[in-house]
């Protein structure tokens, strides 16, 4: 079992509810419930991404699973790589991945499960199926056979996404976009057989962040879960944020918008750094608001939140170093919170690189401070 995975399964152990007494026999029955009263809305779950680099030493992940276990989290992410779990034709390696799931699942957490087919940029398939298209009967009875072998993880887990990013891959590839629907439709119905609890998706950015918005809406019109990547950015700008109220008014449209269907947010980020039109007191405004909107939505339509990521890219530069000969700030007269005139590259980097809640070396940023102050 990998590093990262140990460190999930003794947070989330530790972190266990312990088991609520049954009532005494002798004691006299509660009286029904009043014709007024109404059920208590199901709860949105919170996740949090707090991986550590593989040299991360014991007493760092020790650290990590003690503040993790401390801050609210109840719902986990694990992503399995069909092409590495599939190495040869027919023979998987599942072992370490399902006794991990089961231990997360058992630890009284959700798991929100990721095989991403697609991600981003590449297709995650076993290699003598790259060539193959997505409609092709090869690899779609290949696919319900590594299904069939993932069996135990999918019954331990809640929702399960076979895309990450999915819009910008097929942005520009609409003959593969009307053949992984297919696939997709039929991956949903083997699974509602299959194990009929499990809420099946795909992963793409949220409608006002992705890059191809009609792509993003055609992946998702069979879908019974929508799964969306959050970052609010400006449409003109790439990687400058929006104000963090945005995610207030977003999140509302999209929970209007799902027809009935629930949605979720596997990544949800926000950079703390000015090349992003960032500081670390609007990265905590954004923590608070999440942590506000979670507490307050309803888990049947909201299903979890989860923030990446717990600390900073290890060796990166600090906020507001980009690259040399860049002009130095934001123009006279610019409006508060603009950014730094850096290139799309820069602010990508800035993005990534600073978004954790912790600095790189684990000090404390203003938002974990507010991450931690709206436990619940």
């Amino acid at each position: 079992m990998n590093p990262v995975a140990a460190v999930l399964i003794g947070v989330l152990l530790a972190a266990a509810p312990a088991t609520s007494p049954s009532p005494s026999p002798s004691r006299a029955p509660s009286p029904p419930p009043s014709a007024s009263a109404r059920p208590r809305p199901a709860r949105t779950l919170l996740g949090l991404s707090a991986d550590l680099p593989s040299g991360a030493s014991e007493a760092e992940r020790t650290r990590a699973a003690s503040e993790a276990r401390n801050s609210g989290v109840s719902v986990f992410a694990v992503t399995v790589s069909w092409s590495e779990c599939e190495p040869v034709p027919g023979q998987f390696r599942l072992d370490p991945i399902l006794r991990t799931i089961r231990l997360l699942r058992q630890s009284g957490a959700a798991v929100h499960l990721d095989v991403p087919i697609v991600s981003v940029t590449q297709r995650d398939v076993p290699k003598d199926l790259v060539k193959v298209p997505f409609d092709d009967s090869r690899l779609s009875l290949r696919l319900g056979r590594f299904l069939d072998a993932l069996e135990p993880a999918l019954k331990d887990a809640s929702t399960l996404s076979l895309g990450y990013g999915a819009d910008t891959y097929f942005s520009d590839k609409p003959v593969e976009l009307k053949a992984f629907r297919l696939l997709f439709v039929g991956a949903v119905d083997f699974l509602r057989q299959k194990v009929p609890h499990l809420r099946v998706g795909i992963t793409t950015a949220a409608p006002t962040e992705s890059p191809a918005p009609a792509v993003a809406a055609a992946l998702h019109q069979e879908s019974p879960v929508l799964f969306y990547l959050y970052a609010p950015f400006e449409r003109e700008n790439p990687y400058v944020h929006r104000p963090p109220d945005a995610l207030d008014r977003d999140w509302r449209l999209l929970l209007a918008g799902a027809a009935g269907r629930p949605i979720a947010f596997p990544e949800v980020s926000y950079s703390s750094a000015s090349e992003n039109g960032s500081t670390p007191a609007r990265q905590a405004d954004f923590v608070r608001r999440l942590r506000r909107f979670v507490a307050s939505a309803d888990g049947s339509a909201l299903l979890f939140a989860r923030y990446a990521t717990w600390r900073d890219e290890p060796g990166t530069p600090a906020a507001g170093q980009v690259e040399a000969g860049r002009k130095p700030g934001p123009a006279v007269g610019a409006a508060v919170g603009s950014p730094p005139a850096a290139s799309i590259p820069a602010r990508r980097a800035a993005f990534f690189a600073h978004r954790g809640l912790q600095t790189s070396r684990g000090d404390p940023k203003p938002a974990w401070l507010e991450w931690r102050r709206n436990m619940d």
